[in-house]
């Protein structure tokens, strides 16, 4: 099935972040700012809310038609440019009898996320749009002491160019799983410390093979089997 690419961001651009999993942009304030400003800084784009983004975790929870309503308006208002989903979490499958896919159809844009987005990933795969999966606001953009230079180059290099990506190359700059608690505002301007990194680690296979990708979180997926929105093998 072909898919619809949403035009790339420029500078200036107006992008709205969502809460569609866990309401952590509520429950972390600090770290959501953080985000914000590090991401409006570093790209130059406008960064608005969701009508119900900055809500607590427990009402976000209770009303999945809420967050349904703030997906299908980011995509419906020709202001907004790009959707960022805030963090992910376990729970947007629920959001997807609230959806239509007319509305992401007819108003292509570019959506992005990782986790358990993967349930909004499989609504713009329904609805015929590339989407993006990747880093979220309260993770990649909020980095603490500043996003590290790998994701910027990924992010200029994915959303910022309507030219095919390519080749995508190890990242040699190095990785971390350290963990800080984004509670402890006092840690916001603490590097985390990077591992050295040189090439792919294969887990099977030695040929090199071609052909379309659909991935995401495994848990998410599963909770997505036997619904209209599980991938067709044609797509």
């Amino acid at each position: 099935m072909p898919l619809v690419k949403p035009k790339a961001l420029q500078r200036g651009d107006r992008v709205a972040v969502i809460s569609l999993s866990w309401g952590g942009a509520g429950e972390l304030p600090a770290r959501y700012e953080q985000g914000k400003r590090q991401l409006q800084a570093t790209f130059g784009l406008e960064v608005v809310e969701t009508t119900h983004a900055l809500k607590s975790a427990q009402w976000l929870y209770d009303n999945p038609s809420a967050r349904a309503q703030d997906l299908m308006e980011a995509f419906a208002d020709p202001s907004i440019k790009a959707i960022i989903s805030a963090i992910g979490g376990d729970d947007s499958c629920r959001i997807l009898r609230y959806v239509d896919l007319e509305v992401i159809r007819r108003n292509p844009k570019i959506f992005l996320g990782f986790s358990d987005s993967t349930s909004t990933h499989l609504l713009c795969l329904k609805a015929g749009l590339t989407s993006f999966y990747g880093t979220s606001l309260l993770v990649g953009f909020a980095e603490n002491g500043g996003m590290f230079p790998s994701q910027i180059a990924d992010i200029q290099r994915t959303l910022f160019s309507a030219t095919a990506v390519g080749e995508v190359l190890p990242n040699r700059t190095g990785w971390t799983s350290e963990l800080l608690d984004w509670s402890d505002s006092s840690l916001q301007h603490t590097k985390r410390k990077l591992m050295p990194n040189s090439e792919w680690n294969f887990l099977q296979g030695s040929q090199r093979v071609q052909g379309r990708l659909i991935g995401g979180c495994l848990e998410s997926l599963e909770s997505l089997k036997g619904t209209a929105f599980w991938p067709s093998p044609e797509q």
